[in-house]
């Protein structure tokens, strides 16, 4: 899941700029979304299916035979989608939650919905669980928030080589009372904490993380390496 979670945040390469939430932005992520509205949830739900059951296959698992999507929310406001559409890689995008069907206990799943340039709709996983990190600053801070639980299986079973890393579910433990309002997909003040879980070598390590708005879209993180916490 976490390779092909991946490989969706890198559909598109970006460079990083700052987008401050400006009259300018605002009337871009407007005008984005009016002339780019939400594609027809059929044509997302079959781009989804056909995601979840590649993801199957690759995994010898359970394959799927439908899936639910709830109602699409605008994701403009994103740095990837922004910066995406400015550069003509997309035409807009959007985050939906969504579960398996056919398949017991299949976790709920957050996906990121992309319009490309040729009208194609590609529904890809980003991540199992909630989280209010939007895609591209889940990207951003994967990478260490993974190595931070391979060290601390490491120090429990020192034989582990990392091998088969993978991320698991996500959720919110906490909202700052100040946290602002999701602007198309980013917030633009307050802070809020999570835990991504992570397997690798047939342990499982929770990674708390705490990320604080930066108030131009993105957020700075704070991954609590320190407080790490082995759950199998």
């Amino acid at each position: 899941m976490k390779k092909l979670a991946l490989l969706a945040l890198a559909v598109f390469s970006i460079n990083d700029m700052a987008l401050a939430q400006d009259e300018s932005f605002r009337a871009f992520v407007e005008r984005t979304n009016a002339a780019e509205p939400p594609p027809a949830m059929d044509a997302v739900q079959a781009d989804a299916l056909l995601t979840l059951q590649a993801i199957a296959n690759e995994q010898n698992s359970c394959v799927p035979t439908g899936v639910r999507l709830d109602p699409l929310e605008t994701a403009t406001a994103i740095r990837m989608i922004s910066q995406g559409v400015t550069s003509g890689q997309v035409k807009n995008g959007w985050t939906a939650y969504g579960r398996a069907e056919g398949c017991p206990d299949a976790p709920r799943l957050r996906f990121i919905v992309l319009k490309m340039p040729d009208d194609s709709i590609r529904a890809r996983v980003v991540n199992e669980g909630e989280s209010l990190a939007n895609p591209s600053l889940m990207r951003d801070t994967s990478a260490m928030a993974a190595m931070s639980a391979l060290h601390a299986v490491r120090a429990a079973d020192p034989t582990c080589n990392g091998e088969g890393l993978r991320m698991g579910g996500t959720r919110v433990t906490e909202r700052s009372p100040d946290l602002g309002t999701n602007f198309h997909g980013a917030y633009y003040a307050g802070s809020w904490s999570e835990v991504w879980t992570f397997t690798v070598c047939g342990k499982s390590a929770d990674v708390p993380i705490t990320f604080t708005a930066d108030g131009q879209g993105g957020a700075n993180y704070n991954v609590r390496s320190t407080e790490v916490r082995l759950i199998q």
